[in-house]
């Protein structure tokens, strides 16, 4: 959760824009909160309790979410201390950390990853099509923490 020390929020350029800096590389980028996380942004900031957070960072029950991921830096795109968030409906319900660890309190959806997607090469794009298969079917959304390349085995359009 200490992203913050390398992300400078430099002004607001709008309702939901953010001019901003990487510290690292003094690149500036603009971050824009995403329409389905406004409400979400609009909670008091997780620096507050955490001060060297991201400012964008967002706390949503015991789970915590970026509001600007499709804007993100990056910075933020090569870091991954989370690979693959499972929703229902609007609600985050489950986080996949490391290999195959999942953290969740969905007892439905914990005996479905053990029985059916523990197993599964994670790493592999067919095992994660596989596990979102499965996932959907069972009326979960994963949200996968993959650039377009790893998803597709080509590089996206720059």
């Amino acid at each position: 959760m200490g992203s913050g020390r390398y992300i400078a929020v430099l002004k607001q350029t709008g309702p939901r824009e953010y001019r901003c800096r990487e510290t690292i590389t003094r690149r500036e980028f603009t971050a824009r909160v995403e329409d389905r996380h406004l409400s979400l942004f609009a909670r008091p900031s997780v620096q507050w309790t955490h001060p060297a957070a991201c400012p964008f960072l967002r706390q949503d029950g015991e789970t915590y979410l970026c509001t600007i991921r499709a804007s993100r830096p990056p910075f933020c795109r090569e870091y991954r201390c989370v690979r693959m968030r499972v929703e229902k409906g609007a609600a985050a319900v489950g986080e996949l950390r490391g290999k195959t660890g999942l953290k969740t309190k969905d007892a439905a959806l914990s005996a479905l990853w053990e029985g059916r997607i523990a197993h599964l090469d994670l790493q592999d794009r067919e095992g994660r099509a596989e596990a979102a298969r499965i996932l959907e079917g069972a009326g979960y959304d994963p949200v996968w923490y993959v650039e377009a390349e790893d998803l597709t085995g080509t590089a996206p359009p720059s």
